[in-house]
């Protein structure tokens, strides 16, 4: 039995106007491939219809993948759901996807037609496997580029990412079929307008997927906040994360890069690091990340660390504890690893807080590639979990003694959850989490509750698809605030202080891509006002602490971070 596909790349072989496949055969020489060069040049009318069918195709696997996820987590996607992510998707997804294809295409077919200079009886197996080939390169160039796992969503399983691959083959068989034919070949040699053509037509494609971005949702006020100095208190930190205080006056910095440094009474920062800190998976978003007290720490000294844990190839969030004993972190042992670990090394969440009853809270990202495991309640992947001091389960976590559900699970449905903060004067527990495009959240967390990711979010996925058709589904709660395009939200707090007691009962959430603090004003956890505070810093601020005074520290990200102390003044504007 003859495959049909091979049958129709073959197809162009029995064309009169096509004589390739009786062509002597050639060395593969540098003057042979120069000949290839202008072969394609020649034939980009042809190029043109390969990329829009391959375009095309690979918009309607993306759309059927993600939604056909959906359904298999539960959800439902009625034909309206259909129509509106394809459509979507074609006008969205498509685009970027062809200047994907369009630059794969470029370096491929010449590549191909070389090679046919030395096989001519196999010109419709190495251009079929050209656009395979060509595909997969530009995949993992362009993850590369991104430094995410996966660009492309649907490649994420190999279903997918077979899928995928076979809209090039199609598109080398358009090629194939198209560029034998005079009708679709330029007559002339090669000329600036051949290198011209494609181009306008990239750039089309990359402007036609700009255009299609979502626009903002609400816009954001800059807050005019006029009385206040600024003062870099702290530099030369890597990647600082988590902060703490301690009672003798020193102050403590988690660096993800692995070590804690420790800040003297009187501001300096020392050369050497806390002594005792476990060994860390850096790279990426990975390393060591959050860092709180225990809430009897006078009497205890311990200090309980987040961190990505395990190895690059395999790794996942691990909380542990240990004493503080002068500058060293004496008897730290594991109380907590999530599973299972990932190939990943995004996402982490990793945001430690206590409640009152001295049960900790820990968040744990989705891996990136993992996001419909946020949904699955026999993991700890894109949770919230609860835990005692010691690592054990409190017995009344919502799915103890439930079969094939993890007991330490405190609600689920969650993306990148990197803000964790308990009220203890509204009894509210407070979570920010990164969305993809789009989609960033903040919620008010109850137990057992399911807050959605990936089934409902105003996200989209990075090249333009959508995640799913659902910004809301009945029986998964929403966020009380949301922010399209993405700010990054990270650490978190309510202000109480006198410094600025315009702020008072504020949430402030600080923004990594939003360069700033986002100050929500809440009235009973419903959002009356969101507003960004001190963006004229143009800083990446990792998390937003409240000194003794009401002053304000920020924590910048990035590989030469710094800790900046905000003040009350009578001045105007910031030193």
């Amino acid at each position: 039995m003859v495959c049909p596909l091979a049958a129709a790349l073959n197809a162009e072989n029995n064309q009169p106007e096509t004589t390739r496949n009786h062509m002597p055969t050639e060395s593969l020489s540098l003057k042979a491939f120069r000949k290839s060069l202008r072969m394609m040049g020649r034939n980009l009318l042809p190029w043109l219809f390969a990329v829009l069918v391959t375009s095309i195709l690979g918009s309607l696997v993306q759309s059927t993948v993600n939604i056909v996820s959906v359904l298999q987590m539960g959800a439902y996607a009625n034909w309206r759901d259909w129509q509106r992510t394809i459509l979507h998707d074609l006008l969205s997804f498509a685009p970027f996807y062809g200047l994907l294809v369009g630059v794969a295409f470029l370096f491929a077919f010449p590549t191909a037609l070389w090679l046919t200079r030395k096989w001519p009886g196999l010109r419709s197996i190495l251009l079929g496997g050209s656009g395979a080939v060509g595909l997969a390169v530009a995949f993992v160039f362009a993850n590369e580029m991104a430094a995410i796992p996966t660009l492309i969503a649907a490649t994420r399983h190999v279903n997918g990412f077979i899928a995928m691959l076979a809209t090039g083959v199609i598109g080398a068989w358009v090629f194939a079929r198209t560029s034998g034919k005079p009708e679709f070949r330029a007559q002339k040699g090669f000329t600036w307008t051949h290198l011209a053509f494609p181009i306008v037509v990239l750039a089309a494609a990359f402007a036609l997927h700009v255009s299609m971005r979502p626009e903002r949702l609400r816009a954001i006020d800059d807050y005019p906040l006029e009385n206040y100095r600024v003062a870099i208190v702290v530099k030369g930190l890597e990647y600082p994360w988590s902060m703490e205080q301690l009672p003798d006056g020193r102050r403590l910095v988690a660096e993800r890069t692995g070590d804690i440094r420790i800040i003297d009474g009187e501001g300096a920062l020392l050369k050497q690091p806390l002594g005792g800190v476990p060994e860390v998976v850096f790279g990426v978003q990975g390393g060591l990340l959050d860092m709180e007290l225990s809430p009897h720490f006078e009497q205890d000294r311990t200090i309980f660390l987040s961190y990505a844990c395990g190895s690059v190839e395999a790794s996942n969030l691990c909380v542990g504890r240990g004493e503080l004993k002068g500058d060293e972190l004496q008897n730290f042992h594991r109380i907590f690893q999530a599973e299972p670990l990932t190939d990943t090394t995004v996402q982490f969440g990793s945001r430690i807080v206590f409640l009152p009853d001295d049960t900790l809270v820990v968040s744990v990202g989705d891996g990136f590639d993992f996001r419909e495991e946020a949904q699955d309640l026999s993991n700890h992947i894109g949770k919230l979990v609860r835990l005692h001091m010691d690592g054990s389960v409190p017995d009344d976590n919502p799915f103890v003694g439930q079969a094939d559900k993890r007991p330490e699970i405190y609600s689920y449905g969650h993306r990148n959850p990197q803000g964790l903060y308990y009220d203890p004067d509204s009894g509210r527990l407070y979570e920010s989490e990164h969305g993809p495009y789009g989609g960033d959240e903040v919620n008010i967390i109850e137990p057992g509750v399911n807050y959605g990711w990936p089934l409902a979010t105003e996200g989209i996925n990075y090249p333009g698809s959508y995640i799913t058709p659902h910004d809301q589904l009945e029986g998964l709660r929403g966020p009380i605030n949301h922010w399209t395009p993405s700010i990054a939200p990270s650490g978190m707090t309510i202000y109480k202080g006198d410094g600025f007691p315009e702020f008072n009962g504020d949430l402030l959430v600080s923004g990594l891509a939003g360069r700033g603090v986002f100050r929500l004003n809440l009235e009973d956890g419903e959002l009356v006002a969101d507003q960004r505070l001190f963006h004229e810093l143009n800083r990446r601020v990792r998390d937003v602490i409240v000194g003794d005074e009401g002053e304000l520290y920020l924590l910048t990200d990035s590989a030469s971070g710094e800790i900046i102390r905000i003040d009350p003044t009578d001045d105007i504007g910031a030193d």
